[in-house]
């Protein structure tokens, strides 16, 4: 169906000397669709929980669960970047706005003076203690009762293999780790 929508698409990529498009066949055309209605459904899940029990949005919450677990409570920014696999202006914007709201802290790093260095607050984890059982039950009843034991091993392999296979467009090598990406401050 999406070969033929695009066949002159097809003819002038001919005429340009360019390679034709891997089209998806009807039926990866449709588990893509679905992957993406399932992400949509599950985010909204847990976004819903999180704004309507705790006040925090779901980034909110990704950004406090990251600096929980880190030592110290506190990550460099771009370290921050690249854990959350978002840009440096996205993490910059959101870590700004959450400082506003006491639940973060910015400071300079010793002995960098150009980096940044994020801190979870009291606050910021008194938010995060009491959302994390809201939030768990909601990722248990949209994704995890909706599953059988075995299929999450498969879904692990697959989902592993999407998530490594993620480059930065025009970025030379695959895989590449957070320390190896370009995530500087």
């Amino acid at each position: 169906m999406i070969c033929r929508i695009f066949a002159f698409v097809r003819c002038d990529l001919k005429v340009w000397g360019m390679t034709e498009p891997r089209w998806l066949t009807d039926d990866e055309q449709h588990l893509w669709r679905l992957l993406l209605d399932a992400e949509r459904a599950a985010n909204r899940c847990v976004e819903e929980t999180l704004q309507s029990g705790h006040q925090i949005t779901a980034p909110e919450f990704s950004v406090l669960v990251a600096l929980s677990e880190a030592e110290d409570r506190m990550l460099r920014l771009r370290d921050l970047c690249c854990q959350l696999r978002w840009d440096r202006s996205r993490t910059s914007h959101q870590v700004t706005r959450m400082e506003r709201r006491g639940l973060v802290e910015k400071c300079k790093c010793e002995g960098d003076a150009r980096g940044v260095e994020v801190k979870l607050t009291e606050d910021g984890m008194r938010r995060l203690e009491a959302a994390a059982p809201d939030h768990v039950e909601s990722v248990r009843r949209v994704i995890f009762d909706n599953i059988d034991d075995q299929d999450i091993d498969v879904l692990t392999r697959f989902f592993t293999r999407v998530r490594d296979s993620y480059t930065r467009p025009g970025a030379p090598v695959r895989g590449k780790t957070c320390e190896e990406k370009d995530c500087a401050e």
